[in-house]
């Protein structure tokens, strides 16, 4: 029996006004600067899903931050300082030791939102999928979901990104190794 991590399934919605906005390049509103500058509309579901985070008072941060290393430090300042205070020098340290350890033997990716409080009270991490791209979840982002619950105790959800109006069923993921 191996050790089950279940990550909850949430859904956001969006109005077809938004994502054409988002596709022609209105994006002033759009607070991370790596975000608004993709092409196209990619971004869009990572938009809606901080937008919402921002509604209940955190602060979030696309692609830029790499907890698992792999990266040199100092590559991304803001996420270095918020895992430092929120995790302490020495975890987060230790915790940049898990790429070498096991990358040559498993591909581990972290999810496209990192979210924190303003006081680093909290740190949490979101996967989010368009539905309207059929965009899937793949088995090294559940993996690298499952190991920031067990590892570093944060809370991991996968965001559906859907047209106001179409249904899309919540439900629990459960990876098990």
């Amino acid at each position: 029996m191996g050790i089950k991590i279940e990550i909850p399934v949430r859904v956001v919605t969006f109005r077809s006004e938004e994502l054409d906005k988002w596709r022609n390049g209105e994006r002033e509103n759009c607070k991370d600067s790596y975000c608004r500058k993709l092409p196209g509309t990619k971004g869009f579901g990572e938009f809606i899903v901080g937008r919402y985070f921002e509604s209940l008072g955190y602060e979030w941060i696309h692609h830029d931050y790499n907890l698992f290393s792999g990266n040199r430090l100092g590559k991304y300042p803001v996420a270095e300082e918020v895992f430092r205070k929120h995790f302490g020098d020495e975890r987060y340290e230790q915790g940049r030791q898990f790429y070498r350890l096991f990358s040559p033997y498993v591909h581990v990716q972290e999810p496209d939102l990192m979210i924190y409080r303003p006081d680093f009270s909290e740190v949490r991490f979101a996967e989010v999928k368009r539905m309207d791209t059929n965009d899937r979840l793949n088995e090294a982002q559940l993996r690298g979901m499952a190991l920031l619950k067990l590892l570093y105790g944060c809370e991991v959800d996968i965001f559906y990104v859907v047209e106001e109006g179409k249904d899309v069923p919540e439900r629990s993921v459960v990876w098990e190794f």
